[in-house]
């Protein structure tokens, strides 16, 4: 049962009685035998015995002094009449830091509470588990034992009036950083940093393939290179972690080795992409090294593309290299059709006949058969395609299954070119299994390997866990509606849910190649250099875990001294507000300490780092203000000082986050005597001086800084325990000493109140120091500084303190970057808060020498990206600077802005529109996009005049044109007359090209018309909607030219190849009505001429996209590829 959380009071009246009290030390009271040695770790376990005297006198609630077991710290609460029941005796077990300690650092125990009996030796017991926290810091029982049984003298629990309870407690630790994952399997796991499973279970796989890792390892680096900007150093780490941590390994360093910033980090990209660009960039690398061709002797296999004349002695054979190949699931039962498939031949006839230099058409077979299978075959299955029934990709998740053992020599080596080398024996053993399990709009990665030929192992980001066959493999062949029932006979269930986790990658190692592949690297295969850093970095790491592990017995101590405040306060870049940051203090000044500890350890660890004696020291506690000022408000008090560490959290830093919290931050002030320094002209603290007393009833601790006018600069030098009816005009001889002026300088003084808004009020230095500052506190600071005529003030920028320190809480230092180069330096301009948008820019144009603010363009700065924001900032903008640079809300206000030199005035470029045109060639093929700046009530003929200006001289005398495109397909062509203001460009895209000759003049008879793109489909599918790739094109026809001669024009056009040209198919495509596919003898004019306007249909062009994109699974767009920067 939990106590009803008690306060805190004073436990004076409770001895602790030491686990080692022997019987001598208390002889009315039998001796007491501990507990076992317990078998467990001693560190988290323990026993301690607490003493209670006078027993029958207590009458309220006490807690025991505090003991230390199981790195923890722990009190015992009692309740001598009961807390719920009157009748019985409440003992509870209390965590005090629990209190205000975040629930991962609270202890977690499993603890035994006795009384024991001193007379028979037959204690109560009573056990409980739990997890201390803030809510339930303490846990226990209301009803322990009835207060009867107690007071009678004859049951043995009371002798001479004293109790005596045992606690034992088993804490069970923090096994987060200390486990050693890889003692259950040999291997860990890597950290998802969002969405990268797909990437954690590739870096898995080639892991796995001890070759690959070995090449690696032999791939030159330098071993002082940053491994984040690295791609082989970066890798060599992620696998050295693997060969050789205990825990799970971070892949950053390899992300930020890419190129990759965050957002990277959450797009999922698809496995084979990635591996092929990985490969591709560690081909790069590896280049005039000695592993040069290693990821080719890996994974390069060779096919020959085969094309035979059926009626003449006629056959073409290409040579073509792979390193993974795509297999069909759709269709295919297995692994082996799937390779049938893939070596299918296909006829050539008809329309679709080859073209030979010698023969002309010909019917022919072309198809594909392997020359060369690699040692390791990486098998990439077609688990999403496009269904151009449906216009739309789709997951495929039909049964598709795949052996242990793959034998590729089935049928007398059916699927093997006659030049392939027969003495090869391609017998294959699966390797690895990379599995996708959800559906089209996301999923999960994940990888089944057995790097050793036996075990499988499931990879799944940072756990890795033993498995079996079936869940390797079995269970990832996909579904099938029909379910085999135990007796063999197939049943189907309606009601059955779909499968989507299947195999999406299968890795297969060639037999007589596995001992070769899978031989696994030396230490010596790792350079040295590398090997010393590698493991330096883990000592480190596992130190500071090893930190994180203990950090509930430990207390950071802040400890800010006066020479602290007297650098960080004035000078460049220096305090203005306040006395000091915490954050920049110096490490000696920065204690780790337990929290178990007392203060007077902690006093005596000061006398030792920093030198000063214990009776010189004062310590002052911080508080946060109600006007957010942060000063020293008390010194500690004698009894305070004699307390554990752990007793002052009252004074832990409240302002800083959880986390922190929970790590008991406090941050105390280290008053000491203080001496002048003749020859440095400042008080600097007298160690040895005796320490006078503290009177805070007439005292008030005062810090004095001076400003310097001339200078602009603010210095703290001194401070006081005055007397709170001291006067201002009394301090003056000392302030001008310690401040360095002359012994006649008059003196104005000032307090700092508060700096947001800022308040400096003038103080009347003739009245005592009680009513000028009222209230008047410790930690209070006063400014002093010279007078200044009237005359002299109207040469100074800030001729009082008041004016700089308003100045300082409205100055912005601004960085400026060029827009064409966000990634540079820039530099840095001093502006305020609240200046306008021609304030700041004719400050940035002053700086770049233009001359003209109103030719200058700026961006805010996108915090989420590091990039400039996608819009301009206008330049009617009422915002202040101060808003400009808070681009995104429940952000800190950014530092950076971009700028753009404009050949015109902004504001007049704002009244324009800008056009993005894409400029295209006589082959169709685009050449470059050029950015048009027109009025935005311009038509296209001003459009084109204004491209031609930015083409040249070239094309001055040149006709052009202009159309609108959208999705790869033209709409119509943009008149001369024709406004710009008349279509979006969120919508349309504009294309110019130039008007050959020819195509100037359209006579009776003759039509342009349309051609796009699209992409094939499979045999048998009905044709529905094409979809577009690619970049289309006008061409030029005659109403009764058949289609075998506009196809001869098309094909000059284009420069296609005749073997490639030849499989090319073409559809008439109305805008509405049915598609057609055309022969060669069909007249396109005619169908034009029926549709009555050319725009209103088009020629489809039907054939393989070379340059393939992947769809993006979420939406009909493509998806942003894979990229590898460094």
């Amino acid at each position: 049962m939990m106590a009803d959380s008690p306060m805190e009071e004073a436990g004076d009246l409770i001895e602790a009685v030491p686990d080692s009290m022997d019987a001598e030390e208390a002889p009315a009271i039998r001796e007491i035998p501990m507990a076992e040695e317990p078998k467990v770790n001693t560190e988290y376990s323990g026993t301690h015995l607490v003493r209670i005297d006078n027993y029958s006198k207590r009458s309220e609630k006490f807690y025991s002094e505090h003991f230390d077991l199981g790195t923890y710290v722990w009190r015992v609460l009692v309740f001598f009449r009961g807390q719920k029941s009157q009748g019985h005796l409440s003992v509870y077990l209390d965590a005090p830091e629990a209190a205000y300690c975040s629930p991962h650092l609270a202890p977690r125990a499993k603890f035994v509470l006795s009384l024991v009996n001193q007379g028979t030796g037959n204690d109560v017991n009573k056990e409980a588990t739990h997890h201390f926290t803030s809510v339930e810091s303490d846990w226990g029982f209301g009803q322990f034992f009835p207060l009867e049984e107690i007071a009678n003298l004859n049951n043995g629990w009371l002798v001479d009036d004293t109790l005596l309870m045992r606690v034992s407690v088993d804490v069970q630790p923090d096994m987060r950083y200390s486990q050693d994952i890889r003692k259950e399997t040999g291997f860990v796991g890597l950290k998802n940093q969002g969405a990268t499973c797909y990437m954690n279970s590739l870096l898995q796989y080639l892991y796995s393939l001890p070759y690959f890792r070995t090449a690696v390892y032999h791939m030159p680096t330098n071993v002082n290179d940053d491994a984040s900007a690295s791609l082989p150093l970066a890798l060599q780490s992620l696998f050295y972690k693997l060969q050789y941590n205990k825990t799970a390994v971070s892949t950053k360093d390899l992300t930020k080795s890419f190129g990759w910033n965050t957002n990277d980090a959450f797009m999922q990209h698809d496995v084979q992409e990635l591996n092929r660009v990985l490969c591709e960039k560690l081909e790069e690398k590896m280049k005039g090294t000695k592993v040069e061709r290693a990821i080719n002797e890996l994974f390069e296999g060779f096919t020959h593309s085969i094309i035979k004349c059926l009626n003449v002695d006629h056959e073409s054979t290409r040579k073509e290299s792979f390193m993974d190949l795509q297999l069909d699931v759709k269709g295919c039962k297995n692994v082996v059709e799937s390779f049938i498939k893939y070596c299918e031949f296909e006829r050539m006839d008809g329309q679709n006949q080859y073209k030979s230099d010698k023969h002309g058409l010909q019917d022919a077979e072309k198809g594909v058969l392997f020359g060369e299978l690699p040692p390791v075959l990486q098998l990439q299955l077609k688990r999403f395609e496009y269904d151009y029934q449906r216009d739309m990709m789709i997951k495929i998740n039909d049964r598709y299954e795949f052996p242990d053992v793959l034998d590729l020599d089935f049928d007398n080596r059916k699927i093997f070119s006659k030049e392939a080398d027969s003495s090869v024996r391609n017998l294959y053993r699966l390797h690895s299994v990379l599995v996708h399990s959800g559906g089209l709009h996301g999923g999960h990665y994940y990888a089944f390997i057995r790097p050793d030929g036996t075990q499988w192992l499931k990879f799944d980001d940072d756990r890795v866990e033993l498995t079996d066959a079936v869940k390797a493999m079995n269970d990832q062949f996909g579904w099938d509606e029909d379910v085999q029932h135990s007796n063999g006979v197939n049943i189907v269930h309606s009601n059955r849910v779909p499968k989507f986790s299947n195999a999406y990658m299968l890795v297969y190692v060639r037999e007589s190649d596995w001992s070769r592949i899978m031989a696994e690297p030396k230490e010596e295969d790792i350079d040295e250099g590398l090997r010393a850093r590698f493991a330096h970095e883990q000592q480190v790491k596992e130190e500071r875990q090893k930190l994180k592990v203990y950090a509930h017995q430990y207390c950071t101590i802040k400890l800010a001294t006066w020479t602290d405040m007297i650098d960080q306060v004035g000078g460049a870049g220096g305090l203005c507000w306040d006395l000091v940051n915490h954050d920049k203090l110096p490490a000696e000044h920065i204690f780790r300490v337990r929290k178990s500890n007392y203060f007077t350890d902690f006093k005596a660890l000061v006398r030792e780092k920093l030198g000063v004696p214990e009776e010189c020291q004062r310590y002052w506690v911080w508080s946060a203000r109600q006007n957010m000022a942060y000063r020293p408000f008390r010194p500690l008090k004698p009894e305070e000082e004699q307390k554990r560490v752990m007793q002052l959290n009252d004074f832990r830093d409240l302002r800083v986050n959880a986390s922190k919290q929970s790590l008991m931050d406090i941050k105390l002030f280290l008053e000491t005597p203080l001496r002048m320094d003749r020859e440095v002209q400042k008080l600097v603290p007298n160690i040895g001086a005796p320490l006078k007393p503290y009177k805070p009833n007439e005292e008030a601790f005062v810090f004095i800084k001076m400003y310097d006018p001339e200078h602009e600069d603010l210095k703290l030098v001194a401070a006081f325990a005055l007397l709170r009816r001291t006067r201002l005009i009394e301090l003056e001889p000392t302030v001008r000493a310690v401040g360095g002026l002359s012994e006649k300088t008059p003196l104005w003084f000032y307090e700092e109140v508060k700096c947001d808004p800022v308040s400096v009020p003038y103080l009347d230095k003739s009245k005592p120091l009680g009513q000028v500052m009222e209230p008047l506190s410790d930690g209070d600071i006063i400014i002093v500084q010279r007078e200044v005529s009237e005359e002299e003030a109207e040469k100074l920028r800030f001729p009082t303190v008041d004016r700089f320190l308003e100045h300082m809480h409205c100055r912005r230092m601004v960085t400026f970057k060029r827009l064409e180069d966000p990634k540079e330096a820039g530099f840095t301009l001093e502006l305020s808060k609240d200046d306008l948008y021609d304030q700041w820019t004719s400050a940035l144009s002053d700086h770049l020498g233009s001359g003209d603010p109103s030719k200058l363009r700026t961006w805010q700065h996108n915090q989420y990206n590091q990039m400039p924001q996608k819009y301009a900032i206008k330049s009617k903008t009422k915002h202040t600077l101060e808003q400009l640079l808070i681009a995104a809300p429940n952000q800190p206000p950014s530092s950076i802005l971009y700028y753009e030199i404009l050949e015109m005035p902004l504001e007049e470029m704002e009244r324009l529109r800008d056009l993005k045109v894409s400029f295209y060639n006589a082959k169709a093929e685009s050449v470059g996009e050029h950015t048009l700046r027109l009025p935005k009530d311009a038509t296209f003929g001003a459009a084109l005049l204004e491209l031609k200006r930015i083409l040249g001289p070239a094309y001055a005398d040149k006709k052009l044109r202009m159309m609108e495109q959208y999705s790869c397909q033209l709409y119509r062509f943009c008149d001369a007359g024709m406004s710009i203001a008349e279509v979006t460009e969120n919508y349309w895209k504009f294309r110019a090209e130039e008007v050959l000759p020819g195509e100037d003049a359209v006579v009776e008879g003759e039509r342009i018309i349309f051609v796009c793109h699209v992409h094939e489909t499979e045999k048998d599918v009905p044709l529905t909607k094409p979809v577009p790739f690619g970049d289309p094109f006008m061409l030029r026809i005659k109403d009764e030219e058949p289609l075998i001669e506009v196809k001869k024009r098309i094909q000059a056009k284009l420069s296609v190849p005749d073997e490639e040209f030849s499989k090319w198919r073409y559809i008439f495509w109305p805008s509405r009505g049915n598609l057609e596919y055309l022969e060669d003898d069909d007249v396109l004019g005619l169908k034009f001429l029926r549709l009555g306007n050319e725009a209103a249909g088009q020629l489809a062009l039907q054939h393989e996209d070379k340059m393939p994109r992947r769809m993006a699974a979420s939406r009909l767009t493509y998806e942003k590829p894979v990229k590898i920067y460094s």
